[in-house]
């Protein structure tokens, strides 16, 4: 058994945290701190953050048993500080391993090993709806993977963890996924089972600071890439205008200050009331549409393409609408409207009653004079 001095301990932890700052990092974050180790790793450096002044970590082989601080065999090197682990196994068992302890929630557990995820660095300003393609593939020895290398039914999938949400809360959110893919040579991968994938993903979520992490991995095998970003709000506005009289109409786009607008370009698909799919493409702050002939509901789906001002390359995913257009307003059935004739049967027989009325008035009043004309007999 394997009992180094304090000397000895802080010596190979300084050695290997500089060989953690030169080596590719590979993180991982399973549940209950498990993680894998590939069967033709011939060593691998484990990298464990744990909370402030906490003990060591027990570490669980795949057959459940026990290596310690203090207690391990001679083909393991154990460093460890207040808060921190630094684990290299020579020849290790194949399988799951665990680490039990107070692991860093944040932080996690990190592996150096001959295998390695490489992926394209993301920009550190990202923006809501943006529509990112993300590069990845295995390397061993600066070589990509191929199917030789346990890549069978081998997936890609990307998160965003909220960098402000309390998991360790008993109700904790789960990492939003944007995306998962295989290596199976659909869609954007170029060619199944050759360890290069390329994958599409929007960034439909909330403006705030993320942990991007990418995880490649199958049955055998799983690497972690993980970076810090910074998703902006939507940079750009587009509203649809009111059609005129001649039933004209267009798009307004209104772009951010961080954006170059005279780059912008839209492209979309307008669909009619009558369900007519009407491809639709422009450049600039206004994009003209095609007459509005019919009343009812358009269906609006495109992209933006565009240029930041630090010259970076943006397409932007913009959101679907529906846009009622409402039927013209005619002017001549308006004036109609307005000259329609009132019903007359009301007025004509009050005037009726009116003059049967004053009919009577004048006979009784000349039957009156005419009886007082008469000379009256003795």
């Amino acid at each position: 058994m394997a009992h180094l001095t304090s000397r000895s301990l802080m010596l190979g932890a300084l050695l290997l945290i500089t060989f953690f700052s030169t080596a590719s990092e590979q993180s991982a974050r399973w549940l209950s701190n498990t993680f894998r180790i590939d069967p033709s790793v011939s060593s691998v450096t484990l990298f464990i953050e744990r909370e402030l002044e906490s003990s060591p970590v027990v570490l669980i082989r795949p057959d459940g048993s026990k290596y310690y601080h203090q207690d391990h065999p001679d083909n393991i090197s154990w460093a460890s500080s207040t808060n921190r682990d630094v684990i290299t196994l020579w020849q290790p068992e194949p399988g799951p391993w665990q680490a039990t302890g107070k692991v860093n929630k944040n932080r996690g557990i990190s592996l150096v090993s001959e295998f390695s995820l490489v992926t394209t660095p993301l920009a550190n300003r990202l923006y809501q709806q943006e529509i990112l393609k993300i590069n990845a593939e295995l390397q061993h020895n600066n070589t990509r993977l191929d199917a030789n290398y346990y890549l069978k039914d081998l997936s890609l999938q990307a998160q965003l963890i909220n960098l402000k949400d309390d998991y360790e809360a008993q109700f904790a959110p789960a990492p939003l996924v944007i995306g998962k893919f295989m290596d199976d040579g659909l869609a954007l991968d170029a060619y199944p089972n050759d360890g290069e994938m390329t994958a599409e993903v929007v960034l439909d979520t909330l403006p705030g600071e993320y942990l991007y992490q990418v995880t490649i991995s199958n049955e055998v095998l799983a690497r972690t890439q993980e970076q810090t970003v910074l998703i902006y709000p939507m940079p750009l506005k587009v509203n649809f205008s009111t059609p005129n009289a001649l039933s004209k109409w267009q798009i307004n786009t209104q772009a951010d200050h961080e954006l170059v607008a005279d780059s912008l370009v839209v492209t979309g698909e307008l669909t009619t009331p009558s369900q007519q799919r009407i491809p639709i493409s422009g450049t600039g702050k206004i994009i003209n549409l095609p007459d509005a002939l019919e009343s009812g509901n358009y269906y609006w789906k495109g992209q933006a393409f565009v240029t930041n001002t630090e010259g970076r390359e943006i397409q932007l995913n913009l959101a679907k609408q529906v846009i009622r257009v409402s039927p013209p307003v005619s002017i001549t059935d308006d004036v109609v409207v307005k000259e329609r004739p009132m019903n007359m049967l009301p007025i004509i027989i009050g005037a009726v009653s009116t003059l049967l009325l004053l009919a009577a008035i004048v006979w009784l009043i000349r039957k009156r004079k005419k009886s007082k004309a008469q000379p009256q007999t003795k």
